[in-house]
């Protein structure tokens, strides 16, 4: 549990540093596109790259403030052991539905990652030659599992501190969406 002290802080780090660098890019070729009348060929495809990956990361996030979609009209006129129970089995669906994505992702990503990524072949391929290896869309792809795998890893520990609420007959606490 002490862990989520750390995983939480370098998440968001990745996240900001991720945004920081897509508003610098959008910026960049803002200005080039504007003022020099000149274009970044690969700007606008690592700016959509970058949107991907901080979305996902940036779900995590969401959860721990609260700030995810959540129906709690029904759930705050239960019992305090009814709430739980409907709180563990909430979370336990999610997890199951994000272990899907997440296996299918995969699988995905292996399948049709393969591809190059099209802005690099001109920009790595120019530089270094054809034969230089390019990076693949599986780093694209693999965004969505990895994203959901670590939602669900944040939720499961809301699902075990939840859990042990219901057993110990405790009140619920502030955690990430009312866990």
């Amino acid at each position: 549990m002490r862990l989520i002290g750390l995983y939480v802080p370098v998440i968001k780090a990745l996240t900001v540093a991720m945004i920081a660098t897509l508003l610098g890019l959008m910026i960049v070729e803002v200005v080039m596109r504007y003022v020099f009348l000149s274009s970044l060929i690969w700007a606008e495809e690592a700016c959509r790259y970058l949107l991907i990956w901080s979305s996902f990361l940036a779900a995590v996030l969401a959860y721990e403030r609260g700030e995810l979609a959540n129906v709690e009209l029904f759930r705050q006129r239960l019992p305090e052991k009814a709430r739980l129970m409907v709180m563990i089995a909430g979370n336990a669906l999610c997890i199951a539905f994000l272990a899907v994505l997440v296996w299918y992702g995969s699988i995905f990503a292996s399948r049709v990652g393969g591809q190059p990524i099209p802005a690099m072949r001109f920009l790595l391929g120019d530089l270094f030659g054809p034969d230089f290896p390019l990076p693949s869309m599986f780093w694209v792809y693999i965004s969505l599992p990895l994203g959901m795998a670590l939602l669900a890893i944040r939720m499961s520990v809301d699902l075990v501190r939840t859990a042990t609420l219901l057993l110990k007959g405790g009140e619920t606490g502030t955690g990430a969406q009312g866990a």
